[in-house]
């Protein structure tokens, strides 16, 4: 068994290039994180108004976001009984992907790696919005795994 990783599209753009770097992002989150099990998690292309409504309804927040990451609990340890463990779900806004990229200087590939971790790394149970130390922490791995595939990503901030 390995990792599974469903790519939706529910965009007009062609995304299917980043499959490839995706998949191999994930494979250095799992060196990084020192994870062993299989990972089973979707990635999901959405335009604005998706984006905009996901992020109003569930995060009560009134903006179209660049990435959304719902993970998925599993308070009845069913994941420990499986070859895999699911984590959840990642929406990714292109066309917010390619505004940032132009804004901060950035390559699209290097702003959609950015967008793919930061959405992983949430999904895993990251959250840079607990403490500076939990945000710190969350971007440093984002930097360790960004590495491995020889991505340099200066923080606009």
């Amino acid at each position: 068994m390995k990792d599974i990783l469903e790519f939706n599209y529910n965009t007009d753009e062609n995304l299917k290039e980043y499959e490839v770097l995706f998949n191999n992002l994930l494979k250095s989150a799992k060196e990084v994180l020192d994870i062993n099990q299989n990972l089973s998690f979707s990635v999901n292309y959405i335009d604005e108004i998706k984006s905009r409504k996901l992020n109003n309804e569930y995060r009560k927040k009134d903006y179209v976001g660049d990435v959304i990451s719902f993970p998925i609990d599993d308070d009845f340890g069913i994941y420990n009984q499986l070859d895999f463990k699911e984590i959840g779900d990642i929406f990714i806004t292109f066309s917010e992907a390619k505004n940032k990229a132009l804004k901060y200087n950035h390559t699209i590939k290097e702003e959609m790696a950015w967008l793919f971790v930061h959405g992983l790394l949430h999904i895993l149970g990251y959250d840079h919005e607990i403490s500076e130390n939990e945000e710190k922490l969350m971007f440093d791995l984002t930097d360790q795994i960004l590495n491995k595939q020889n991505i340099k990503y200066k923080m606009p901030f």
